[in-house]
């Protein structure tokens, strides 16, 4: 017998345990995760024949999507058990929670997948790029002035750090004060630690897990020229470790020793779509309709403003197609290929209404 139901809170050892399984993550993060993460109303789990078999997790969330502020979540923890693989129940939960994401009004799902193919079949397309740095070895390195560790009582001095930076992207989270502390704690929770630049205002920062052989910043936040010299003061400390390094797509950061490359980062899901338009203030007399096999709520015809409409639509497309045109990761002329066109004015019209801008995901989960 199969039962695919929301998660309660009594099913966190459940989630907690499957996490562990399927990812190896630490003790210490894993209590501190499904202590100040979980979420039980916003996620979802499978059992088979009374086994905990599935299941996957969403966090609320407020995303910025073109500079305006969107009800949204990021899902995380989406896993099967190993020994329950290939039996259909992602495709059998997935539905499920992008459907209670619809009803309770949550406009887009973001979340940055170890494989991002595998949730195309779910409408889930790239929205975000990154740029990493890797390196084999860093070599000796000379501190800069100006760097300093930042300690946990400090950090609240990089919240106005990163509220600037991320208003620069679309598909980023808007941190609250508390969402921000909550992160930093996360980093913590499993050993993590943060390097600062700007005493009295933080004006870069990097979070990063050094282990013996190798050193990982997982946030890189500030302009490029002031963050080099945070990451520099990181790397005098660092020699002889392997590096990676997640920077912005259009990041220009570059070290002599050090290889780079920008690659897709982070999909999203659209899972109420008049929540999404009527949050992003968009007008325009062309209609066009909307094709969604994962959450029905979201098919018809529609106008930018959000509204459904009777008109006759200029053209058709996908759910997953018109999101990445909505975040601005691509342009309406661009998904050509994916729509069917009955009026090119009123696709050209709509389509000079989102124009493609700088997309960035900096979390990842």
């Amino acid at each position: 017998m199969i039962e695919v139901r929301n998660a309660v809170w009594e099913d966190r050892q459940d989630f907690s345990d499957l996490w562990q399984l399927c990812f190896g993550d630490s003790d210490a993060f894993c209590q501190w995760f499904f202590h100040h993460r979980f979420e039980p109303s916003l996620s979802v789990c499978l059992k088979a024949d009374d086994v905990f078999a599935a299941c996957m997790q969403a966090f609320p969330y407020t995303i910025g999507i073109r500079g305006k502020a969107v009800k949204g979540t990021m899902l995380c923890g989406v896993c099967t058990h190993p020994d329950h693989r290939k039996k259909g129940y992602m495709g059998r939960i997935f539905p499920y929670d992008m459907q209670l994401l619809q009803q309770k009004g949550y406009g887009v799902a973001v979340h940055t997948p170890a494989v991002l193919p595998s949730y195309f079949s779910f409408g889930h397309y790239p929205v975000a790029d990154a740029c990493y740095l890797t390196a084999e070895k860093i070599p000796e390195v000379k501190a800069v002035e100006g760097v300093y560790p930042l300690q946990p009582e400090e950090y609240l001095k990089a919240f106005d750090c990163y509220t600037d930076f991320a208003k620069k992207y679309s598909g980023i989270i808007y941190r609250t004060e508390e969402d921000f502390l909550r992160k930093c704690a996360d980093y913590n929770a499993d050993g993590g630690k943060c390097m600062a630049y700007g005493k009295d205002a933080v004006e870069a920062y990097v979070f990063y897990y050094q282990t013996e052989t190798e050193l990982i910043c997982v946030e890189a936040v500030g302009n490029d020229e002031v963050l080099q010299k945070v990451l520099t003061g990181i790397f005098a400390e660092c020699d002889g470790l392997s590096l990676s390094v997640k920077l912005a797509p259009e990041s220009q950061i570059t070290f002599d020793f050090a290889q780079k490359e920008v690659k897709q980062k982070g999909v999203m899901g659209l899972t109420n779509l008049q929540v999404l338009l009527k949050a992003l203030e968009l007008d325009g007399k062309a209609a066009f309709a909307v094709e969604d096999h994962v959450v029905p709520e979201n098919n018809g015809c529609f106008l930018l403003s959000g509204e459904k409409t009777e008109k006759s639509p200029a053209f058709s497309i996908p759910a997953g197609r018109l999101l990445q045109v909505l975040v601005g990761y691509t342009d309406l002329e661009s998904q050509r290929p994916y729509v069917h066109i009955y009026d090119e004015a009123g696709f050209q019209e709509i389509n000079e209404k989102l124009p493609k801008c700088n997309c960035y995901i900096i979390d990842e989960y």
